[in-house]
C-alpha cells in the first residue's frame, strides 16, 4: 500500500445554514477529526457570512497553519470578501471561485491532491485541544 505524498489532501466541507452557527459547527468537526491540516469551505449554499463565522473560521486557519495547512473558501460572496478585507482576515482566508480554482491554488509540491473524509475517533493532524476549549 502506497501512502501519499506529505501534504497531498484536503478536506472539503460544505457550510450550510445559519453562518455563525454552521462556522462553529465546523470548526468542531475540523479540530477533532481532521486527518489533514487543509481545508476548503465551500460557502455558496450558506448566507453571506458574519463577522462571528469569518472570526470562527480565521481562528481555524491560523491553527491549521500552525500544522503547515489553512482554510480557503470557496464561492464567497463580494459582501464577505469585503467583510475579509474590512477585517484584517483576507490573507487567512483565501477565496476562490470553485473548488477546482481552490485545488490549483494549492503548493505544487504534494501533488495530486485528493479530497479525504473527516476521520472521528482515527486521530487528528491538529494539536489537541485543551480542557474545556
Amino acid at each position: 500500500m502506497t501512502t501519499p505524498a506529505a501534504g497531498s489532501r484536503y478536506h472539503l466541507l460544505a457550510l450550510t445554514g445559519h453562518p455563525s452557527s454552521a462556522a462553529a459547527r465546523l470548526v468542531r468537526a475540523v479540530r477533532f477529526g481532521a486527518t489533514t491540516p487543509t481545508v476548503l469551505v465551500d460557502v455558496t449554499e450558506t448566507g453571506e457570512l458574519d463577522v462571528e463565522a469569518l472570526g470562527a473560521l480565521a481562528r481555524l486557519s491560523m491553527l491549521l497553519r500552525s500544522t503547515g495547512g489553512g482554510v480557503l473558501l470557496v464561492g464567497a460572496g463580494a459582501a464577505a470578501r469585503q467583510l475579509a478585507a474590512r477585517t484584517g482576515t483576507a490573507w487567512l482566508l483565501p477565496v476562490h471561485r470553485d473548488v477546482e480554482a481552490a485545488v490549483a491554488s494549492l503548493p505544487a509540491s504534494g501533488r495530486p491532491w485528493t479530497v479525504t473524509e473527516l476521520a472521528p475517533g482515527c486521530g487528528s493532524a491538529l494539536p489537541q485541544p485543551a480542557e474545556g476549549g
